[in-house]
C-alpha cells in the first residue's frame, strides 16, 4: 500500500504506528497521509488529509530522505498535528498517530 506497512500497534495508549519504506515507491509524507487515513477511517484519497495546514511535504520528505551518497540518515524526530492528531516521524522510518483524547476534541 504505497510503501505503507500498518504496524496496526494500537496498544500503547491508543497509538497507531506505521512503517515508512523509504526504498519503496511512496515518499514519506504520503505514507504519513495514508497513516493518517488509516487512522481516521477514511480514503486517503478523497482528499481530505492534507499535511499543508501542518508541515510542507517536500520539505519532510527532503528532511528524512537517504544522504546524497545514498546512505539513510539516522536519528531525527518531527512532530505535527494534523486534524487534532499529534504525528511524529522518526529518521528510522517510524510513523507514530495519536488521536485526541475525547477531551480534546473540539465540538462539532
Amino acid at each position: 500500500m504505497h510503501g505503507h506497512h500498518p504496524a496496526a500497534d494500537r496498544t500503547r495508549s491508543r497509538v497507531y504506528r506505521a512503517i515508512h519504506d523509504p526504498d519503496g515507491p511512496a515518499t514519506l509524507s504520503t505514507t504519513v497521509v495514508h497513516a493518517l487515513a488509516d487512522c481516521l477511517g477514511v480514503d486517503p484519497t478523497e482528499g481530505r488529509l492534507s499535511l499543508y495546514d501542518a508541515v510542507d511535504p517536500d520539505a519532510l520528505d527532503a528532511l528524512f530522505r537517504h544522504r546524497h551518497d545514498g546512505t539513510p540518515r539516522s536519528g531525527g524526530r518531527l512532530s505535527f498535528v494534523v486534524d487534532d492528531h499529534h504525528v511524529t516521524v522518526t529518521g528510522d522510518g517510524e510513523i507514530l498517530v495519536e488521536p485526541p483524547t475525547p477531551r480534546e476534541r473540539p465540538l462539532r
